[in-house]
């Protein structure tokens, strides 16, 4: 079901978008590689903003909540992300001007790269790929970013070509003294449904109906997780610099 929504979002969205594109593109091998670069973008925006907001990370934290990485992770998610992440990529794609049926053929490819990077480690324990991890996206660059070691936290956000990461300095390799510890930071029971999927968004309210202030209130939805009105709090970006700092001593 989560599924079969995200697609009828998706194909409703182009027929709104589709129209207004600012550039016009055919099906080339070039157009393709620009296809690609856009996607990878909005990839990299959408991911982005699910860990940076914490309203949105509420939904996202499903995906993150197994403390064990396998190929079944890909479809752990909640459908109220499949929603707005197929909404925005269409949107941003249709207004980059990729034609539907190239954005298909992307995601398709996308799908299936993404089932390959969530691999055990008990199939593939060194998911480096040799020099291709110079280049794309490793299983092991994306273990490093379903990991909840500080030095880990919210890196690796694209989903195969690593070029927007580089861009934006969120790139993260695997350390081979830090091996990855799955999870969230956040206690959870990963065996139980409603902690798992219910289980940080009872924890945004209680933070809300606490906060003093209509001001406070509205920041603990946006703000990144971790963030507190009292100013005594650690994000998510704070103890990753913590980390790169320790990591250079």
């Amino acid at each position: 079901m989560s599924r079969l929504i995200g697609i009828s979002v998706l194909v409703l969205s182009i027929g709104i978008f589709h129209k207004y594109a600012v550039i016009e593109t055919s099906i080339t091998w070039y157009w393709f590689i620009y296809g690609y670069l856009v996607y990878e973008l909005n990839n990299f925006i959408r991911h982005y903003l699910t860990h940076k907001i914490r309203f949105l990370w509420c939904f996202h934290s499903v995906h993150h909540s197994p403390e064990d990485l396998n190929s079944s992770v890909t479809l752990t998610t909640f459908f109220v992300e499949n929603l707005y992440t197929e909404f925005f990529a269409a949107m941003f794609c249709m207004v980059m001007g990729i034609q539907p049926l190239m954005l298909f053929a992307i995601m398709i490819f996308d799908s299936i790269w993404g089932a390959f990077v969530h691999i055990s480690e008990s199939t593939m324990k060194n998911a480096r790929l040799g020099f291709l991890e110079k280049f794309i996206l490793t299983p092991s660059h994306h273990r490093v970013h379903h990991g909840r070691n500080h030095l880990y936290m919210d890196t690796n956000f694209c989903s195969i070509i690593n070029v927007w990461d580089i861009v934006f300095g969120t790139y993260q390799k695997e350390e081979s003294i830090i091996p990855v510890d799955y999870g969230i930071t956040r206690p959870m029971d990963s065996n139980n449904f409603i902690d798992v999927y219910f289980g940080e968004l009872i924890s945004l309210w209680h933070d809300v109906l606490a906060a003093p202030g209509l001001k406070n209130k509205i920041a603990y939805i946006f703000m990144p997780p971790g963030w507190s009105h009292t100013g005594e709090y650690e994000t998510a970006t704070m103890l990753r610099n913590q980390a790169l700092n320790e990591l250079k001593k």
